[in-house]
């Protein structure tokens, strides 16, 4: 069985956020025919970014249910009954992302390349998902006692798991290109200005979960827990810098961001608070039979991802 190595999947920041001066949109109109250097590494770029933030299509996560689900059906190992597939509607608008960015200028080699790869691996496996996503729906296991899904099962394990690697390959390129990014512009921008504490939400924001990697992986944080609380209370800081900057022109302030950069701290000090009372560690303990289905742990770990990922895609959107 191919067992890809889990990839936390978070979202990554648009370079309109990165590059406010780019992303204009009276600047963008008047020179949509022949965008400035800066204005074509933000389009590009972005596209990019559209591909990674279809957070969606975990491909990993996909070939690992089938391999524990499905394939033991096929394989005469399990009942014939109740089959599921995921439907591979992401898989094609992913690639026209890719394809439209990887012809754009100019040439981003830290991404074009694992992005040729990732579109190469996605038109592979589109097809045969796609036959094994009608064959599964329509039931038809059901009337030739599994004979096409055993024929297909090859291919379509081949070509995912091909998927996975490339999805993982670019994943991970565009991380790199974010931090990069995200750290100049955090530098550049000047102290006390909208701009700085903007910026500085997103750089802590990244600090942050970086420091929280062992709580992800279900190992707690170890000795990062005083970086997890310092990139916390940093970001802290910038977001209620930001709230005030933005009250400054708007008496309603930014609530909507604001609130989820509570929601993202409060979990945040959960998890320390835990760590530091040994619940954690006294949960573990207990008789299987006394604990809960999903260890606290595990809870903590999710919800603080999906509230990182909140935050990001209330940044991006750039609500205020």
């Amino acid at each position: 069985m191919f067992i890809a190595k889990p990839v936390v999947r978070t979202l990554a920041v648009a370079a309109c956020l990165l590059a406010l001066s780019a992303c204009d949109d009276k600047t963008t109109k008047t020179q949509a025919a022949q965008p400035s250097a800066e204005q074509a590494e933000v389009l590009k770029y972005n596209e990019y970014i559209a591909a990674a933030n279809m957070t969606s299509a975990n491909f990993g996560k996909q070939l690992a249910e089938y391999q524990k689900y499905t394939q033991p059906a096929f394989d005469g190992k399990k009942k014939m009954d109740d089959l599921f597939f995921t439907e591979p509607l992401s898989m094609g608008r992913i690639k026209e992302h890719l394809d439209k960015a990887h012809s754009m200028k100019p040439d981003m080699p830290e991404l074009d390349e694992p992005a040729r790869l990732y579109s190469e691996a996605l038109a592979k496996a589109e097809p045969v998902s796609r036959d094994m996503y009608n064959y599964i729906s329509a039931k038809t296991y059901k009337s030739d006692n599994g004979a096409h899904g055993r024929e297909i099962q090859p291919a379509l394990l081949s070509s995912m798991q091909m998927l996975v690697v490339a999805q993982a390959n670019f994943f991970e390129g565009i991380e790199a290109k974010d931090r990069a990014r995200i750290k100049a512009e955090f530098e550049r921008t000047q102290k006390g200005t909208l701009e700085h504490a903007q910026m500085g939400m997103v750089y802590y924001l990244k600090e942050s979960l970086d420091a929280a990697g062992g709580v992800l992986d279900g190992k707690g944080l170890g000795d990062k827990k005083a970086a997890f609380k310092d990139a916390l209370d940093q970001f802290n800081s910038m977001a209620t810098a930001y709230d005030a900057k933005v009250r400054e022109n708007n008496k309603t302030g930014c609530s909507s961001l604001l609130s989820k950069a509570n929601d993202y701290l409060s979990i945040g000090r959960d998890i320390i608070e835990r760590t530091e009372n040994g619940e954690y560690e006294k949960e573990a303990k207990q008789p299987k039979q006394f604990q809960l289905m999903q260890p606290q742990q595990t809870q903590d770990a999710q919800s603080l991802l999906q509230n990182y990922n909140n935050m990001v895609s209330a940044l991006n959107t750039n609500q205020c």
